[in-house]
């Protein structure tokens, strides 16, 4: 998981960049910070419940460190900050660091095809390398969005390391060309992991623990590559839905790579101490912040396992996480010497939430960013907007929705600033008319420059002729998965043994929502329907066959 905050803005501010942003704040200033954004969290704290655990350095030198909550509800045993969570895809930045230094042991380069060290792998037909799979810019599936296609996905049984890979490597085609397009994948972790094992000839857990964990005096950390392996001092993992009970909710599977690692908020205090004063060497540390770069030469926020950017003016190298109940955020702020690790147990509150408000009263108030003033735009030209719109690529719908003065496009308030244009959260909103000013596409751009392009579609109602076409048994080699389509009377179910039945709701003409999903039937051309597809935010086009 990342943490991303993109402002379009339209003129160059110049303070930003000033001697302002790149100072060193005074340790007084940081410990008051720490404890008011911190304690902004307690107090809304209601107990029993679980909790978070955070700390903060200046200059690599921890200034502040505290926690609330249950580590374990059952025994009322509290989180200190000593607790060991489970980090979530924090751990990416561990794999990388893994790989680079095998790049600079000369056993491989970050440029080297992936099947030199992985043959199990198909040949896509295009150049796919190491450094796609750090950027995740492969192309590759997630396995666990695939393998909930079989109705049995993360969470839902025990998963290993093994079946990961045998689910990555029976991917037959690619999402797109690799380095075309950045799309996050944990396969590529999982695939980054394997390739270290093979060619540093050591399991993983102990090439960390002898090139990173020890080096750097992190006591704590450990790969959970084994989950019912006991854990002195490990928080047990809560979600809950709504304001229902706290339930467990522990991961048990044996993926690693992508995740997988169980340390405190000490330990990555310390991993970022070396990355800030680059004990580990400077080359290192430039690899891994070096931010990916596409085909096209347009650069991508992510690098190697982190997230470089901005956030409010100040640089910003960051990752969040989750895993089962766990949820972390690791922050750095390179230019003020100022880190913040945050841990969680439980699905609310966000990790990332508390991080940003220990950040926002170190670091705030911060100068204004001046946006546009709003345009003024017609009842009747927002009448033409409104409606579902379908993503070119991906086939998943976007809707533009006005009522009461104000429009949102699938959820996000919209600023108009003129000429068919807006600001939709973090992106611009664009749209193009023909003639008769009617639109005709919509295109949204993000601070990478990723256009993603919409098309307008009508509201579908199908016939029962339409649902009769769609009907019977669905296989996908691809993702081990069979399912049934099953209609009755004007309404069409996906259903797979057990007990999983579950209502398609019409999107536009051959296309469906399945609770987030997207699935859409190609015909031939004669009409008749000749495949089934299913997609995802990371798993673009999943085809499926019909068993005759």
């Amino acid at each position: 998981m990342t943490r991303k905050n993109f402002l379009f803005v339209f003129a160059v501010l110049a303070f930003l960049s000033t001697a302002t942003w790149a100072q060193v704040p005074n340790e007084e200033k940081v410990i008051a910070g720490a404890e008011r954004g911190f304690e902004k969290f307690t107090k809304a704290y209601v107990a029993p419940a679980p909790g978070c655990a955070a700390a903060v350095s200046l200059n690599g030198e921890t200034v502040f460190e505290k926690a609330f909550g249950l580590a374990d509800m059952e025994f009322s045993v509290p989180n200190t900050p000593q607790t060991i969570f489970e980090s979530g895809s924090v751990a990416k930045q561990f794999t990388a660091t893994a790989i680079v230094l095998l790049q600079q042991d000369g056993k491989l380069s970050l440029d080297d095809p992936v099947r030199k060290y992985i043959p199990e792998l198909p040949d896509y037909g295009a150049p796919l390398t190491i450094r796609h799979l750090l950027n995740h810019t492969s192309g590759i599936r997630d396995w666990g969005t695939v393998m909930t296609l079989t109705g049995a996905g993360r969470g839902d049984r025990v998963i290993s390391q093994d079946l990961a890979f045998d689910v990555i490597t029976h991917q037959r085609a690619l999402d797109f060309t690799p380095g075309s397009e950045y799309s996050y994948s944990n396969s590529g972790y999982n695939l980054l992991a394997i390739i270290v094992e093979r060619v540093s000839k050591q399991k993983f857990s102990a090439f960390l623990e002898e090139r990173l964990f020890k080096p750097l005096g992190m006591k704590t950390s450990s790969l959970r590559d084994d989950y019912q392996r006991i854990v002195p001092g490990r928080a047990q993992a809560y979600s809950r839905q709504g304001t229902g009970p706290w339930q467990l909710n522990m991961p048990f599977m044996n993926v690693y790579g992508n995740g997988g690692m169980l340390t405190t908020v000490g330990d990555w205090i310390k991993w970022n101490a070396m990355l800030d004063s680059k004990s580990l060497g400077a080359p290192l540390v430039d690899a891994l912040e070096t931010r990916g770069v596409l085909n096209d030469g347009r650069k991508i926020t992510y690098a190697l396992g982190l997230e470089v950017g901005t956030y409010k003016g100040l640089k910003d190298v960051s990752h969040g996480g989750a895993t089962a109940g766990y949820q972390t955020f690791l922050a750095r702020y390179p230019d003020n010497k100022v880190s913040i690790a945050v841990m969680c147990n439980g699905t609310s509150p966000g990790a990332g939430g508390i991080a940003a408000g220990i950040t926002d009263e170190i670091f705030g108030p911060y100068p204004e960013t001046p946006r546009p003033a709003p345009a003024t735009v017609s009842e009747d030209e927002l009448k033409k907007l409104v409606g579902i719109w379908r993503n070119e690529k991906t086939h998943a719908p976007a809707r533009f929705v006005s009522e009461n003065g104000v429009s949102r496009w699938s959820g996000a308030r919209l600023i108009p600033v003129g000429g068919g244009q807006f600001i939709a959260g973090g992106n611009q909103l664009k749209f193009t008319f023909d003639g008769a000013g009617n639109p005709t596409s919509a295109e949204t751009i993000d601070a990478d420059k990723e256009v993603r392009r919409f098309v307008p579609e009508k509201e579908w109602k199908p016939t029962p002729a339409d649902l009769e076409s769609f009907k019977g048994d669905w296989f996908s080699d691809e993702a081990g998965a069979s399912l049934s389509l099953v209609v009755d009377g004007d309404k069409i179910f996906f259903k797979q043994r057990p007990a999983t039945s579950l209502p398609m709701q019409p999107l536009y003409k051959d296309h469906f929502d399945l609770q987030g999903y997207v699935v859409w039937f190609t015909r031939d051309k004669n009409g008749k329907v000749n495949a089934m597809h299913v997609g995802a935010s990371r798993m673009r086009d999943m085809p499926f066959v019909r068993v005759k």
